[in-house]
């Protein structure tokens, strides 16, 4: 069995303005793939295609081999693909426990949930020391570690993981990526979707960069480092 989520020819408009054309892409189970752009480039919108949220003009989305192309979202996230969005986004007046329960909301087995909430509280221990505390409450980086354990709470084969590091402290943001290489390792794919260029190739894989729609680049890490176009995009 194909172990990636595979992009083909994906054309997505809103109106009259297309936002992607012919994006192609292969994201594979089993590390950190990355997408890097600019602000406008179409990267919200393909995350928003690939859960069901916006319904491509043309072209294919498979997982695993099977076809996603249009299923709404709660089927998106039945399948094994789990989205971290940008602005962390968590629910303000529910409790810490609450919000990562809302995380498995499609499972009906608690001795299942409760094995899910242990895993995580075991990756940010401090999510068990507050889970009675109002998410509205918490720090910003106490509100990143809660909306990437609320993500891992339906147990993923892929987690989407929109700009992590918006918002947070440099310190803040070192431990993030820490955290979110920890999870690739630990078996949950991550499709990483940044524009903080250094600090993802340094724990991607593999990458994709999309430009006015379009995929301008992609390759190894390693490659894209070193790649004349995307060291003038990024490096200077």
């Amino acid at each position: 069995m194909p172990r990636s989520l595979e992009i083909e020819r994906l054309y997505v408009a809103y109106g009259n303005a297309c936002v992607l054309s012919d994006v192609n892409m292969e994201i594979s189970l089993d590390r950190i793939t990355c997408l890097l752009g600019a602000n406008g480039a179409g990267k919200s919108t393909l995350i928003r295609a690939l859960l069901g949220l916006t319904a491509p003009r043309q072209g294919n989305i498979y997982f695993n081999g099977m076809e996603i192309t249009g299923l709404a979202t709660h089927q998106v996230v039945a399948m094994g693909i789990s989205c971290i969005p940008e602005g962390r986004r968590v629910f303000p007046k529910m409790s810490v426990q609450e919000n990562l329960l809302m995380g498995a909301y499609q499972e009906k087995s608690k001795v299942k949930i409760r094995a899910r909430l242990q895993k995580v509280c075991e990756i940010f221990p401090r999510l068990a020391e507050r889970k009675e505390q109002l998410a509205g409450t918490m720090s910003g980086g106490e509100q990143a570690m809660l909306s990437i354990g609320r993500g891992l709470m339906s147990e993923p084969r892929l987690i989407i993981i929109d700009e992590p590091s918006l918002g947070l402290s440099p310190a803040l943001v070192k431990e993030n990526f820490r955290i979110i290489r920890s999870i690739c390792e630990s078996g949950t794919a991550v499709f990483l979707v940044e524009q903080n260029v250094r600090q993802t190739l340094a724990i991607a894989s593999y990458g994709y960069v999309l430009s006015q729609g379009r995929v301008a680049a992609h390759g190894t890490a390693d490659a894209l480092k070193n790649d004349v176009q995307v060291q003038k995009a990024y490096f200077g």
